[in-house]
């Protein structure tokens, strides 16, 4: 029997610590000890399964390395080994060129990817998330294939190589959570397909120029970064929609081109160090809400975009901006705005105005046009007779 079985599934045996000769299953594709807590040993004999297509050991904690004959696999597609101890992925040069899916997550003593990761030509998705990975090898651009990259979370990651700027077919590459990475290569602008870039919490610091070339990416994410600025070529980006950079203390403001991509529809600058927006962000015509929430510098808002649907303000500026003209606006929330004495005209299809903290508040607008108002909320407006 065991001859002819194909699937062995012996996942959460927690009292396995090493496995038998197994190369008695000669036609076996898919083999899984996943959650095999205590499994400490595969035997060797896994290198003679010449049919295996999935080998799963994930959270296989105590398990330390794989059999070099894994990395010689002739058909294997699919190899999962996060929340595992392992610190080498046996990989031979020339071998697993089949493979499409590696996913090493959580694997907290692995620090090194071979060179003979080139070998793998069919891969699509390469997870090493929350790694000790130091470095990217050169030979990762041969990943022709390469769809999802996620490097996320690997607190020792300082260097991306040039030769990343080769994956073609790479549509997201994840880098936030990677604190000790100060830079990316210019290559990057030759991603062609990438649709997400993840920089959240990086020490990056600048955005190059080449980021203009990526046309089809649609999601930036810079929260809590150590970018300046952005690069004009930002207006480039006409499939951007979600523009991420909450949290960035040290950037100053927006290009003028951020009006350009005709996409965008979603724009998170809370808690930024902006000090101003540029005039043109009011022809962001597809942003509902957008999000400035806490940045204490901001001083000046200009016309806002006339599509927006909620708007919260929060600011130390001296002024609004002309609010009657927001025509689609339903939700607006003023906090915090200690020069306000007067509401200005608002909008006649207001739903809900909420005012709180702005202790100079005296009086409130004649309401009365509000036909669709249907929450008010004034806390600690202590002057507002």
């Amino acid at each position: 029997m065991a001859t002819e079985l194909k699937v062995l599934n012996l996942s959460n045996c927690r009292s396995l610590r090493r496995t038998p000769d197994l190369s008695t299953f000669k036609s076996l594709e898919i083999l899984s000890f996943e959650g095999c807590w205590h499994l400490e040993e595969i035997h060797p004999s896994i290198g003679d399964i010449k049919t295996l297509v999935s080998l799963n050991v994930g959270c296989c904690k105590r398990l330390k390395e794989l059999p070099a004959g894994v990395g010689r696999m002739e058909k294997l597609r699919e190899l999962l080994l996060d929340h595992t101890d392992i610190q080498e992925i046996p990989i031979s040069r020339g071998c697993l060129t089949k493979l499409e899916t590696l996913s090493a997550s959580s694997c907290r003593r692995l620090a090194q990817l071979l060179e003979s990761m080139g070998s793998l030509v069919s891969l699509t998705l390469l997870d090493v998330s929350g790694t000790r990975i130091e470095e990217f090898p050169e030979s990762i651009g041969s990943m022709k294939e390469l769809r999802t990259l996620d490097a996320s979370n690997c607190v020792s990651l300082a260097r991306i190589p040039s030769s990343i700027g080769h994956l073609a077919s790479l549509q997201c590459l994840l880098l936030w959570g990677c604190p000790s990475l100060r830079e990316i290569p210019d290559s990057i602008g030759n991603l062609a397909s990438l649709a997400e870039l993840h920089l959240a919490r990086t020490a990056i610091a600048e955005l190059l120029e080449s980021i203009g070339n990526l046309q089809k990416l649609r999601i930036l994410d810079i929260c809590r970064s150590r970018v300046t600025e952005l690069p004009g070529a930002i207006g480039m980006l006409a499939e951007l929609q979600e523009l991420r950079a909450s949290g960035c203390k040290n950037l100053k403001g927006l290009p003028s081109e951020i009006g350009e991509p005709v996409s965008l529809n979603k724009l998170n600058l809370d808690k930024s160090g902006i000090t101003g927006l540029p005039k043109s962000i009011s022809k962001l015509s597809c942003v509902q809400n957008p999000r400035v929430r806490y940045c204490q510098k901001l001083r000046e808002i200009p016309e806002p975009p006339s599509g927006i649907t909620t708007l919260r303000i929060t600011r130390r500026s001296t002024s609004l901006p002309h609010l009657s003209q927001l025509t689609l606006l339903k939700k607006l929330t003023l906090c915090d705005c200690p020069w306000l004495e007067y509401l200005p005209k608002l909008p006649v299809g207001l739903s809900m105005l909420s005012i709180t903290r702005c202790g100079k508040l005296k009086a409130v607008t004649d309401l009365s046009n509000l036909k669709h108002l249907s929450e008010l909320y004034l806390e600690e407006c202590y002057e507002l007779t």
